[in-house]
């Protein structure tokens, strides 16, 4: 369980099987309702120290799939403030200013297609516009990122 013991340093990770749900506090009960956990128990719901934010959820099919840690990992390193460790893997994109009629946002760069360039904002939720509403150096940048 190489990939449970590179995730529990600083948050608490709480394995559930159907004999210990019970026992469990009130608000995994609740996070193993949802529909995220997808599926039978066991499932791997990983929360904060203070058992205050659930930072991710491993619903059993995912247990079994060699990508299946890859967004509670990349939850957890948000929480813990560090960029995620990368095997050969390409960094994980920063937050850059981009420019649209005179405006500047700090926004990640997601992907783009010809036409249009999707950000992810900084509360998270993820925005698409013409690529040609932004200024000339925010549309070189998106081309670069494209090329990558």
């Amino acid at each position: 369980m190489v990939a449970i013991d590179a995730i529990k340093d600083d948050s608490e990770i709480i394995f559930i099987s159907g004999l210990n749900l019970h026992k469990c506090p009130e608000v995994v009960q609740i996070a193993i309702a949802t529909d995220e956990a997808n599926g039978p128990t066991p499932v791997i719901v990983a929360f904060d120290a203070a058992l205050e934010n659930r930072l991710g959820i491993v619903p059993y099919f995912d247990m079994k799939d060699s990508e299946g840690f890859t967004k509670i990992k990349a939850a957890l390193a948000d929480h813990r403030g560090v960029a995620p460790k990368t095997t050969g893997l390409k960094k994980r994109p920063q937050p850059e200013s981009w420019t649209s009629r005179g405006r500047t946002i700090q926004a990640t760069y997601v992907t783009s297609t010809e036409t249009e360039v999707t950000l992810r904002l900084s509360g998270g939720n993820q925005a698409t516009m013409p690529i040609a509403k932004l200024s000339k150096d925010s549309q070189e940048r998106v081309a670069e990122l494209a090329a990558e």
